[in-house]
């Protein structure tokens, strides 16, 4: 029996040699993937990295090469919100030619003010193009890229149903804000009409199908003694749960807000 207790302490000692390599590897490993990897090509994007304009303007998204390869291409998406997470291909270029994509693509041209300039110019912008912009370098299998956000500005306007409160579905908030040449609004816009002063007790949906209402002077009628914040519902049904409506335009002409 004597052997075979030896053996088993040599087992275990190389197992446990074996785990503590195996765990310096993964931790050495997963320390690198989490160090951003330095821009070879590409110019780090300016310290303000958000692009404000108004809908119908134009803008330019900027993106600046610091190298050029010898055969690379530069590829502009635009990068949807979660849950749905799709990327949006806006057009593809090289040295001399670009391809545009989709219905951003047909309104987008490079600005190429000089020979490293892929910056992105985006023509008569809609209420819909506020978001996030990736430019890509493509270098064969190499690739590098810098993300840009394009902000709309504009107003955000809680609306409710002629009928009374509480009586939208997701899809007919939609359709209501639409027809107050508006759409509805982001998180993010909701978030900073709260910090403008925006309070409105009753809850509307949002663009990513969340229901949210924001809080500035807290009361009983509204959430109580909660802080100051915006308060959430999380996700609903949009087929079934009806709420009132977070619209956002870019243009105020007239009154806007619904019935009261």
């Amino acid at each position: 029996m004597e052997p075979f207790t030896i053996n088993c302490a040599v087992l275990l000692l190389l197992t446990s040699n074996c785990f503590i390599w195996s765990s310096s590897l993964y931790v050495s490993n997963t320390a690198a993937a989490a160090t951003p990897r330095r821009l070879q090509y590409l110019l780090e994007p300016p310290v303000h990295t958000e692009v404000a304009a108004r809908r119908g303007d134009n803008a330019t998204l900027p993106c600046i090469l610091r190298a050029k390869p010898s055969h690379y291409k530069v590829k502009w998406t635009k990068l949807e919100p979660e849950p749905s997470g799709l990327e949006n291909i806006i057009m593809i270029s090289n040295a001399n030619f670009f391809k545009p994509y989709g219905h951003l693509g047909q309104r987008a041209s490079l600005q190429r003010a000089h020979t490293m300039d892929a910056s992105l110019l985006l023509a008569h912008l809609e209420l819909q193009d506020g978001g996030r912009y990736r430019c890509e370098l493509i270098n064969g299998i190499e690739d590098e890229n810098i993300v840009i956000t394009l902000r709309i500005e504009g107003v955000v306007f809680p609306y409710q149903s002629r009928n009374g409160r509480y009586r939208f579905t997701f899809h007919e908030a939609k359709e209501a804000c639409a027809e107050q040449d508006g759409m509805l609004a982001t998180y993010n816009q909701l978030y900073k009409a709260w910090t403008e002063g925006l309070d409105w007790c009753n809850a509307g949906w949002l663009l990513d199908g969340t229901v949210h209402y924001p809080i500035v002077h807290p009361r009983l009628v509204c959430g109580g003694d909660l802080p100051p914040g915006i308060r959430s519902y999380g996700s609903k049904d949009k087929k079934r749960d009806r709420f009132d409506a977070f619209c956002f335009t870019s243009q105020t002409p007239g009154k806007l807000g619904g019935i009261m």
